[in-house]
């Protein structure tokens, strides 16, 4: 039988567009209970952009269901977050925020800021671009070329490589940060109290401890 549907699927490209289309319907259905039952939560912990892992310590996952192994929930977060105002304690996000183009941001942050309860927090973890720039600027490259992610590597044999790089990343980056671009695009975004903080190891992933700028914003 799997032989049977491989056939038909690479013999069909509209049978495979109805197959998609179905399990997406599926998908979207099982979010939307998903998100009902969370309203209902005397504690809600999001963590947006996760990728396919599920939540632990009473955090919820969120992503867009397109690794194999799914998060919690699987939503697009271009549609918003179908939760009431002032109903989150906590959003997290982890290199998710430099994949969003600069005006889509504004909108996800100020979507995010409208979720969260008055004494909530939005814990944000994002690459540092100033490192890329500041190797660069002495001549010396902030990561060694084989440990860069392969499918995004540029090799012109020139320092600006890196850069480039860093900023695209096969088209995958959209916006870059330092210390102070950060700040200043959460505030930009509505949050009144922005500050840096350090490393959580209870969120935060340790690999990318060396290359990762880290922030709380407060409603």
């Amino acid at each position: 039988m799997k032989k049977i549907l491989k056939g038909i699927v690479k013999k069909s490209p509209l049978f495979l567009s109805i197959v998609k289309s179905v399990v997406s319907k599926y998908r979207q259905l099982g979010s939307n209970v998903k998100w009902n039952n969370l309203k209902k939560s005397m504690e809600i912990k999001l963590e947006l952009g996760s990728g396919g892992k599920k939540g632990v310590n009473g955090w919820t996952t969120v992503d867009n269901g397109t690794t194999s192994i799914s998060a919690d929930i699987s939503w697009d977060l271009k549609r918003g977050i179908p939760l009431p105002d002032n109903s989150v304690h906590k959003i997290y996000s982890s290199h998710l925020l430099e994949h969003i183009p600069y005006n889509q941001l504004l909108v996800f942050l100020r979507e995010c800021r409208r979720v969260i309860k008055a004494d909530g927090e939005f814990l944000v973890c994002v690459p540092n671009f100033r490192l890329y720039v500041d190797a660069y600027k002495k001549g010396e490259n902030f990561k060694e070329r084989e440990t860069w992610w392969k499918p995004g590597v540029v090799d012109t044999g020139s320092a600006m490589d890196q850069l480039n790089y860093a900023a695209y990343m096969q088209d995958q980056h959209k916006y870059m940060f330092d210390e102070e671009n950060l700040i200043n695009t959460l505030l930009k975004a509505g949050f009144s109290n922005v500050k840096l903080r350090g490393f959580d190891s209870s969120l935060d992933l340790k690999e990318r401890d060396t290359e990762s700028i880290y922030a709380v914003a407060l409603k």
